[in-house]
């Protein structure tokens, strides 16, 4: 069986095959998981027209199908409401970053895993312009999957300076459209957010490069966003 298969090769998101991506996409796929739990998928047979289940086209059904489906529907634009940010840091301290509105604006970025070579890159280079982050009126903070212990061992091994937030649900996330998935394990797109003190979207950067990412932010800030 080719590995996509059960996927639609036009556009994978759209499971019903209706030609939109829609929530009944999601439904589609959490109701046949109800009824038949996770699993591998046999071959399709030639003459089957149903939804197409396999969105990220691994031979199986699971949860992450119907989460790059709700991602793909709750894509953060630049001039959207940003999502609400509740999370635990580094510290198991609760962050709540609506305290900030009318006041500071925000620098959210989102990364794959603690302690890797480009994550840890990146933080450092946060880290190291965090003081002139906040002089240009905004704070960072830096969003993954990890629990909030090894953001911890992360922050007290590479003495980072600001608050990395633990989003062990997914859901922020989610919320914010940069789950995706490596090798069947989902995990955080790097993604960066610069929010605004009225709580908008300012500026959204997809294609990171952490050699040089810290400095294009500043330059965004310095512009006046």
């Amino acid at each position: 069986m080719c590995a996509a298969d059960w996927q639609n090769a036009v556009n994978r998101l759209d499971v019903n095959v209706s030609g939109v991506v829609e929530p009944l996409d999601a439904l589609v796929v959490i109701n046949d998981i109800n009824r038949n739990g996770t699993r591998a998928l046999a071959a399709k047979p030639l003459d089957y027209s149903g939804p197409l289940m396999d969105v990220n086209g691994d031979g199986s059904i699971g949860p992450i199908d119907v989460l790059m489906v709700i991602n793909s529907m709750n894509r953060v634009e630049v001039g959207s409401i940003a999502p609400a940010v509740k999370l635990p840091n580094q510290d198991g301290q609760m962050i709540d970053l609506s305290s900030f509105l009318g006041q500071r604006a925000v620098v959210l970025y989102f990364y794959p895993k603690d302690n890797t070579p480009g994550c840890t890159v990146e933080a450092l280079d946060f880290s190291n312009r965090k003081a002139q982050i906040q002089s240009l009126g905004a704070e960072v903070f830096g969003v993954s999957l990890d629990s909030v212990q090894s953001h911890e061992e992360f922050a007290d091994g590479h003495q980072l300076n600001f608050d990395i937030l633990s989003d062990s649900d997914k859901k922020v996330t989610t919320a914010y459209g940069a789950l995706t998935e490596i090798q069947n394990t989902p995990i955080a797109k790097r993604t960066t957010f610069i929010i605004g003190t009225d709580g908008v979207v300012k500026k959204i950067f997809t294609e990171v490069d952490v050699l040089i990412h810290g400095e294009e932010v500043v330059a965004a800030l310095q512009a006046g966003i």
